[in-house]
């Protein structure tokens, strides 16, 4: 039996939903608070919405093929890094080297977690279909 991996359009649609909570939440911080500087609780409230991408991006593209999970994740994780740059450099300005090693490495290994849930959940839904 054959293995199917998502595709580029999956992988990239992957990366699209692991950014948009964060998105999200930074537009509303910007529109609530416009001239304030960060508060330390919206950069870990920011870090665990990144975590929660992740891991739904992750799980919802391993859903799509039945290949190798943690490769899956991190194709996904990469994706979202890829259009999180992208983002960040039409969004904010003087973006540094640590934010950026940051949310690839949030990206990747949220995603992986997340391509791995799917895996245990597929082989405990097996599991109950058998008994």
């Amino acid at each position: 039996m054959k293995k199917r991996a998502p595709g580029f359009d999956e992988y990239l649609a992957g990366g699209f939903l692991a950014n948009a909570p964060i998105l999200f939440f930074t537009y509303a911080v910007k529109t609530l608070l416009p001239e304030e500087a960060p508060l330390p609780e919206m950069e870990i409230a920011s870090i665990f919405i990144v975590v929660l991408g992740g891991i739904v991006a992750g799980y919802l593209v391993a859903r799509r093929g039945d290949s190798d999970h943690i490769r899956t994740g991190l194709k996904t994780g990469l994706s979202a890094f890829l259009v999180n740059s992208a983002f960040s450099s039409i969004i904010l300005t003087g973006t540094t080297l640590q934010y950026m090693l940051m949310i690839l490495t949030l990206f990747c290994l949220t995603a992986i977690l997340g391509a791995c849930l799917r895996k245990i959940t597929t082989k405990r839904a097996l599991a109950e279909s058998h008994r």
